[in-house]
């Protein structure tokens, strides 16, 4: 098993073309160790949304390579990239992406399906998933009936669904009042002591001072990198 979960090797990537364009990310080159807590940090709109995107395989770089646990992802077709993103890979954002019209048991089991659960499994998995956030007895509320805080938890949850080894957040405490936030760093340092690979974009310093690690992105280039990674 290899020591690196995510190797990202000189990804430049280019919106727009001609006159218009536009560099988000200029070679960048960065290693993520299996089990380590990465933080990115950086100015809005200086590519760190487009980095953890094309980690994750949402977005593909204009140009270089990017590795997830020895498997090239810019050499995946859709359909591959699209099995190997929900095999490995959860993802949590700021604004929570919950369904509306769903209830917080639903809204996890429909993630189920989608990872080739039955009906049965899907139900005992997320209510497992509910009660490891502590939210079991808001299963059958619909997200607008939650906290900020409840509802990222969801969001959490349904992440884990299909039990990934990563964990890719870009802000993800960035709508949360004090109280909300400590719940959520909370919860993420106990994934962490359970092995999985954290890495997440955040505008906040307390928050960035719980990972291990801490990348500053600036202009589409890593300004600064400090932290062991382990």
């Amino acid at each position: 098993m290899p020591e690196t979960m995510i190797r990202i090797e000189n990804v430049t990537k280019v919106y727009g073309s001609g006159e218009a364009a536009a560099a988000a990310l200029s070679g960048i080159s960065l290693d993520v160790k299996r089990g380590s807590w990465l933080a990115v940090m950086g100015p809005s709109g200086h590519g760190k949304s487009t980095l953890l995107q094309i980690m994750g395989g949402l977005d593909r770089p204009t140009s270089g390579q990017v590795h997830l646990d020895g498997a090239e992802l810019t050499r995946l077709g859709p359909a591959e990239l699209a099995h190997t993103r929900a095999r490995s890979i959860g993802f949590v954002f700021q604004s929570f992406n919950l369904l509306s019209h769903l209830t917080a048991l639903e809204n996890i089991e429909l993630a189920l399906w989608f990872g080739g659960k039955g009906r049965d499994d899907a139900h005992a998995r997320a209510m497992s998933l509910l009660d490891s956030v502590g939210l079991k007895e808001k299963a059958q509320m619909l997200p607008g009936t939650l906290s900020g805080g409840q509802q990222q938890r969801v969001a959490v949850a349904r992440a884990l669904a299909n039990d990934p080894e990563i964990l890719l957040m870009d802000e993800p405490t960035g709508n949360l009042d004090s109280a909300s936030e400590a719940d959520l760093l909370n919860l993420l340092k106990r994934l962490h002591e359970q092995g999985r690979t954290i890495v997440m974009v955040t505008h906040n310093p307390a928050v960035a001072g719980h990972a291990q690690r801490l990348v500053r992105v600036k202009d589409g280039r890593i300004e600064e990198d400090r932290g062991n990674g382990a």
